[in-house]
């Protein structure tokens, strides 16, 4: 067991020994070798927005000794740096201008060409505008029945936008704030992101505002008014046919007890009929400043005959 044991030692030895031999024997002598190689773009960061990621390695034929190849592309990878003087007046690097520089920057490698044909380049003029925040009200999700009963509060409502210059100038002087949280149901008092439509490219300063407003549920009401007829003839000839007519509205169910029908007021006046149906409308002259949307009905009364006038002929 012991002999078998010692003659695969010396077989795994002289395998090792052999592939170590050939592996250094290849290194020594000249190869073409297609390489993927890190390409560095230089320009001041701080004033421009990169629109669209820059190449990051751009494929090279070359040929060099297997040594000083593996060297370069396992030890020294040094970027190939490209200096960008007006980085926002450059769409592309084409593969004629980008062959001296990457030349130059890997004297120790013969290049014999560039593979990549053609890079991109998409950078833009960084921008900032300040823009008075505003909210729209009618796009915040409210719970059901319920609305806002105050201001909306923004602070500060002020803010500085920064971004790609051709998304910054399609900005006007105010930005709408949008209202992330769904189905809002009590008062509001929360710091919200500001979100622009230009997404990582863009940002603001702050990056997040305070927004405060009140919320109230609301319920529907009615309540029978009675009508006050104005220029009734002296034979009292005529009158409407209703005297009383329905008001609905809507209000707080926090104040929806605290009116009757004394806060009403509806009145109508014979000397507008309309001859050719023979109705008058229905004014409401006066009702609680919280009630809103109201409806009368009926809005138009019918003016008929008065019995009564009758009896007495």
């Amino acid at each position: 067991m012991s002999r078998a044991f010692n003659n695969w030692k010396v077989v795994l030895l002289s395998l090792i020994g052999a592939t170590t031999f050939w592996f250094f024997n290849a290194l020594n002598k000249n190869y073409d070798a297609r390489i993927s190689y890190p390409i560095e773009f230089v320009f001041p960061r701080d004033s421009v927005v990169v629109m669209k990621p820059l190449a990051s390695t751009i494929a090279i034929d070359v040929s060099s000794g297997g040594w000083n190849l593996l060297r370069k592309i396992t030890v020294n990878t040094t970027p190939v740096r490209v200096e960008l003087e007006n980085p926002t007046e450059i769409g592309f690097y084409t593969r004629s201008s980008l062959q001296p520089i990457v030349s130059d920057q890997l004297s120790e490698l013969k290049i014999n060409y560039l593979v990549t044909d053609t890079v991109f380049i998409d950078i833009e003029e960084k921008k900032k505008k300040q823009v008075q925040l505003i909210v729209d009200s009618l796009s915040i999700d409210l719970a059901e029945n319920h609305r806002i009963v105050s201001p909306v509060i923004i602070d500060p409502d002020t803010i500085t936008l920064i971004g790609p210059k051709s998304f910054i100038d399609t900005i006007g002087s105010t930005y709408t704030l949008g209202i992330p949280t769904r189905g809002i149901s009590s008062n509001y008092n929360r710091d919200v992101e500001v979100r622009l439509e230009g997404g990582k490219l863009t940002s603001s300063s702050p990056l997040e505002v305070s927004v405060q407003f009140n919320v109230d549920k609301f319920e529907r009401q009615s309540i029978e008014v009675p009508v006050e007829v104005q220029n009734v003839p002296a034979d009292s000839s005529i009158m409407v046919e209703k005297e009383v007519v329905q008001v609905f509205y809507t209000i707080r169910t926090s104040q929806k007890e605290d009116y009757s029908a004394k806060d009403f007021a509806i009145t109508t006046d014979l000397f507008l009929m309309d001859e050719a149906d023979s109705t008058v409308m229905a004014i409401l002259v006066y009702h609680p400043e919280e009630i809103i949307e109201i409806d009368v009905i009926p809005e138009f009364l019918k003016v008929i005959p008065n019995p009564k006038n009758n009896e007495v002929q």
